[in-house]
């Protein structure tokens, strides 16, 4: 495979943006790894504006890296921003209930958030969190999409935080339709990848640091590819991911700045403050409205 992506992985739109190199990493959800990941580069679809990371692991591995046992990843206890626009967006949308699949619901936080109105089913490939969030949610959980019933339809999809750990957003959309009830909404949350500070630090910004981060999509591909193909927008929104004080949000946006003009030397004098500890993250997470809320349903026909 060459180490330079020749189509957008898609719409299929030959000859990307090389936006920069990504960063090799000895982490991935969470858990330390016994070798560095390929960090790669970024690009950006000059067609449908997706950016992804190329060149990426083979399936089996990724499968691998995220069934690890790990459960304290991604918070299930803490108050989230993302989570109550999404509990929002579904009381607003049914109000009078129903079956609510959260798809990558982890532990199962943001099941265990839905009233009594509400049947909770989900997604998870981690079977260590799976198991938690059957207990703790009361939640009917499976380890993928193959292995729930084909016939299953939901009232409610939610698809927090995962579209970025998806080598091919669209492809999981249309396979999520087929679950949609016939009035049913799915309601997303994501980077926004046509963040301002994003586009002008290219490669060099916080979220896709992360080697799980694979997929930024932004409204501009909602509207080239969710749209044109069965999709309704009901709401779009950007947020902050978390709430900064004053001084913190400086200290951030500086530390964002330095990151972005100059990525070589922040991991460098990071790398000496820990003492050759393996940096986790970047920083930059909420210094702008850098995430999406987006909210779709089934185009009806005229």
């Amino acid at each position: 495979m060459s180490d330079k992506a020749s189509q957008c992985p898609c719409c299929g739109a030959s000859d990307p943006k090389w936006l920069g190199a990504l960063p090799d990493s000895e982490w991935f959800a969470g858990k330390r790894l016994t070798h560095r990941l390929n960090g790669g580069a970024l690009y950006r679809c000059k067609t449908c504006f997706l950016k992804f990371r190329f060149p990426l692991e083979d399936p089996a591995s990724y499968h691998t890296l995220y069934d690890n046992a790990e459960t304290r990843t991604w918070p299930a206890q803490s108050r989230r921003i993302d989570w109550d626009l999404i509990l929002e967006q579904i009381s607003h949308f049914k109000p009078e209930g129903g079956k609510v699949l959260d798809f990558g619901c982890y532990s199962g936080g943001l099941l265990s958030r839905l009233d009594g109105r509400y049947e909770r089913f989900g997604i998870e490939i981690n079977r260590e969190a799976a198991r938690i969030a059957q207990e703790a949610a009361g939640a009917h959980l499976w380890n993928n999409l193959e292995a729930m019933p084909a016939d299953q339809r939901f009232d409610v999809i939610v698809i927090a935080d995962v579209l970025e750990h998806v080598p091919n957003p669209q492809t999981l959309f249309d396979h999520l339709k087929r679950n949609l009830g016939k009035d049913g909404i799915v309601v997303a949350t994501t980077g926004d990848a046509d963040n301002p500070l994003w586009n002008w630090f290219g490669a060099n910004w916080w979220y896709c640091f992360y080697p799980e981060h694979v997929s930024f999509v932004s409204k501009k591909w909602v509207e080239q590819i969710l749209l044109p193909n069965g999709w309704s927008l009901m709401t779009y929104k950007r947020f902050r991911y978390r709430r900064l004080s004053p001084f913190l949000g400086l200290v951030e946006l500086a530390s964002a700045c330095m990151y972005g003009l100059f990525p070589r030397a922040y991991l460098h004098i990071q790398s000496v403050l820990k003492r050759s500890r393996a940096l986790t993250s970047a920083p930059g997470n909420s210094v702008t409205a850098d995430h999406l809320l987006i909210t779709l349903a089934r185009k009806r026909s005229s």
